[in-house]
């Protein structure tokens, strides 16, 4: 075959073979400089299989139907038949073979879940010689290119050998932990290979070549310490928030590790983490600043607070907030019967699903620990694309104990890879940090004196603007809204936060009632409305509370962490206490009173719908036993929070749960993921052999199990404000080509997307309230009749969500 070519677009242009190879190769070594020569192995090969006739006549054929044409499985083959006899070298080849074949789609399970096989077979003699493969052919057509095969391996070889040297001796305490970083090592070769491939295939035809982000610390950092310059620092609080940024300006000198920031709320903990991290990326040289939080609520603020301090407009491309699942979220790349690249005979529909796939190359990115979990729990390479760029970054959690607890022992292993092999500096944030190093597995790689702030009991002290008081009685709705009332009258304003998204609805509409001639300004905040809609009703609480107006907020837990309101009394329904004292740092949070002002802890009784928010169930039933086994303490305290913590994760039932247990299976995402001792044991007891190889990670069917928000199904567009002329503006610019503007507008729907659970998903498909927009981008509209201005998405219009199921 005289030549050969890998795609060809829409203007009729073609690509080489060796070119597209050369090119991913390339690109895929540049991302970072460790671990380059595996990355360059995986591009070089990644598509050999297009050297074949079928694949050729594929390509120039308008008629063959997309995805009937395998090629990425030969050039795993050719990693299979690299001789080599050492344990070293058999690694490197199970590695590249996974990340290879799986390019287009998911990275596969070693071990099928039955046990009944193993992915490593395909790479036997047997499978080689199928038809469908032409993998005689496809060598046969390579001869003669210089692919440099044989260097390249023993490059790779010798990056395992260093990787696995670093491994033994990170400190970890057992195999599993070993086992658990060499999978997220897989994902990470995976994720340089499928950016590299769609890179190269989106910069075709363009002129333009990938130029990797190399951000201007210095003068991020000169902005920002302008500013902070001009903050006001006469007041006392002030006097130590500032304290507190000029710790963590020092501690910026300290090497990459793991560290802990304790500030109490109302410390400047955001600006402060991130000043720690702009002076730690320019001394470390790191290639970007990630900070994740809890709640898409504190997302946007964080955002905002981050380009004000750094003088950066709402267009400036140094900060990416990406936080929803609007752009694609149910869609995938194929499948692992490698389907080929959609688009890339034709140049349209992936090119634009590539442009809005976010990869995570800005300087600065803010995100949500959802996103940041089921990026790196993933086998999709939509999802895993942008992991790679998590590598040698400062990576800021706020609000630490928010972790859902299944998540725990999964979360500590993937910081400590990144922290240990990916040049990683991570950074736990909270005014309540749990001690993460004690809870579940001892997994998590702490550095040696790991707290940025020394003397956090002396600021704690400092900051104690409110006393925790629980109320023995126990209340139904009615009574808990004549409570809130009770309390507003006496402060002037009150927040009353509940744990379900009913209770928030009821409770608004019960004080609706007995609000006499509207004493009050009642404004009502749940998950259920869009991040503009919640917006919008803060700003309003915020301006009500400047000028001292009288005002009542209910809102779900979204408001207990991260966001920046201040009321005179705050009354918490009963939950754990970690999230008691997260509320009441919304309470006097800048000592308007020098007294400290009450929290109320309030009891509701019957809460349907607890049972399957076993977290918060499990959290209230501990506090009320603190609260009866320890009457006088003062419920604040350190002790009390140990005492919580410690009961919380002590059984044995937690410890399971900590793995994320996959039910139907008997086993744990965790084990899956590290030496997936169960699916082993199957393959011997259903083959009668031993298994053979090092890797056995069930990586397809722990991404699929694994969810961080349990139940949680579909994100949809909603109609508030201008949300739907947004989305006539998308698909007009769409259908002009004008792919940048529309990714644009993508991310601005972002703040009109709600995510939805499968119950509601299921009753609102059944009365026909959701239909689909654009089916390549994964978005979808929610009918106008389903979203309230006051309560956001509700399932029965009729009803007023009032007796819609929790």
């Amino acid at each position: 075959m005289s030549q050969l070519y890998a795609r060809k677009n829409a203007a009729g242009a073609v690509q080489t073979l060796i070119d597209h190879l050369r090119n991913t190769a390339r690109i895929a070594g540049e991302f970072e400089d460790e671990f380059s020569e595996t990355s360059k192995t995986a591009g070089i090969h990644h598509d050999e299989g297009k050297a074949k006739k079928d694949f050729q006549e594929y390509l120039f054929d308008d008629g063959i139907k997309r995805g009937t044409v395998i090629h990425a499985y030969q050039g795993a083959f050719t990693i299979s038949e690299i001789p080599t006899s050492s344990a070293i070298g058999k690694l490197t080849q199970e590695i590249l073979e996974l990340v290879i074949t799986s390019h287009h789609g998911d990275l596969p399970d070693c071990i099928v879940p039955t046990g009944d096989s193993s992915f490593f077979e395909k790479m036997s003699e047997t499978n080689k010689s199928k038809e469908k493969y032409h993998y005689q052919e496809v060598k046969e057509n390579l001869y003669g290119l210089d692919l440099d095969t044989r260097r390249r391996f023993d490059k790779s070889a010798e990056e395992t050998d260093a990787l696995m040297h670093r491994l033994n001796h990170a400190g970890y305490v057992n195999e599993r932990s070993l086992y658990f970083s060499l999978g997220q090592y897989v994902k990470y070769i995976f994720s340089r290979l499928v950016d590299a491939d769609r890179l190269d295939a989106g910069y075709f035809g363009s002129q333009q070549r990938f130029v990797p982000c190399k951000p201007d610390w210095r003068h991020l950092i000169d902005r920002f310490e302008k500013s902070i310059g001009d903050f006001d620092n006469t007041t006392f609080i002030n006097q130590l928030r500032f304290e507190i940024s000029e710790a963590c300006r020092q501690a910026s000198v300290r090497a990459t590790g793991i560290y802990t920031l304790a500030v109490p709320t109302g410390g400047g903990k955001t600006l402060a983490s991130l000043r720690f991290a702009l002076h730690h990326a320019l001394r470390t040289k790191k290639q970007r600043v990630i900070y994740v939080s809890p709640y898409l609520t504190i997302t946007s603020q964080t955002t905002k607070s981050f380009r004000d301090i750094l003088g950066l407009s709402e267009d400036s491309d140094v900060i990416l907030e990406h936080y929803s699942g609007v752009m694609g979220s149910t869609g995938r790349d194929g499948d692992n019967d490698d389907i080929d690249h959609q688009g890339e005979n034709d140049g349209s529909t992936v090119s634009r699903r590539k442009l809005a796939a976010e990869r995570w190359d800005s300087p600065i990115i803010v995100t949500t620990m959802v996103q940041f979990l089921e990026t790196v729990m993933s086998s999709h390479a939509t999802k895993l694309r942008k992991f790679h760029n998590m590598a040698n970054s400062v990576i800021i959690f706020d609000e630490i104990q928010s972790i859902p607890v299944n998540a725990i022992n999964l979360f500590k292993e993937v910081v400590s890879f990144l922290s240990a092999i990916l040049n990683c500096t991570i950074l736990l944030c909270s005014a309540t940090v749990p001690q993460l190093e004690t809870i579940g597995r001892r997994n998590l790689l702490l550095s040696e004196n790991p707290d940025i702030i020394e003397d956090s009991d002396r600021y704690a002290a400092a900051f104690k603007r409110t006393n925790i008081v629980p109320i023995k009685q126990e209340f139904d709705l009615d009574e808990f809204a004549n409570f809130v009332l009770e309390k507003a009258l006496e402060n002037g304003n009150c927040l009353a936060i509940v744990n379900l998204r009913s209770e928030a609805r009821r409770l608004y509409q019960c004080l609706e009632q007995i609000n006499a001639d509207n004493q009050f300004t009642v404004v009502h905040l749940s998950t259920s409305m869009c991040g503009m809609h919640r917006a919008k009703e803060l700003g309003n609480v915020i301006e009500t509370l400047k000028a001292k107006k009288p005002v009542i907020c209910v809102s779900t837990q979204l408001i207990e962490a991260g966001v920046d309101i201040s009321f005179a009394c705050v009354i918490r329904a009963t939950a754990g206490l970690d999230s008691i004292l997260q509320s009441a740092g919304r309470c006097n949070r800048n000592g308007e009173s020098h007294e400290p002002k009450n929290v109320y802890v309030v009891s509701i009784k019957n809460e349907r719908g607890l049972e399957i928010l076993g977290d918060i169930k499990r959290g209230k039933e501990i506090t009320n036993q603190l609260i009866q086994d320890y009457a006088e303490s003062d419920l604040s305290s350190d002790d009390m929070l140990h005492e919580f913590y410690e009961s919380y994760f002590a059984s044995p039932l937690m410890q399971k749960k900590m793995d994320y247990q996959v039910n139907d299976t008997g086993s744990s995402v965790y084990d899956m993921l590290s030496l997936n001792n169960d699916g082993r044991k199957r393959f011997e007891n259903r083959t009668s052999v031993k298994y053979g190889y090092h890797l056995a990670q069930a990586f397809k069917t722990a991404s699929d199990r694994f969810q961080v928000i349990p139940h949680l199904a579909q994100d949809v567009i909603v109609d508030y404000q201008d949300s739907l002329a947004l989305l006539d503006k998308f698909k007009e610019e769409k259908s002009n080509n004008n792919l940048v503007t529309a990714v644009k507008i993508l991310h601005r729907l972002q703040g009109y997307s709600v995510s939805l659970f499968d119950y509601e998903v299921t009753k609102l498909s059944n009365s026909s309230a959701i239909s689909i927009v654009d089916q390549e981008f994964g978005i979808s509209l929610l009918d106008k009749q389903h979203y309230s201005q006051q309560y956001g998405v509700v399932l029965d219009p009729e009803m007023s969500g009032i007796f819609d199921d929790e």
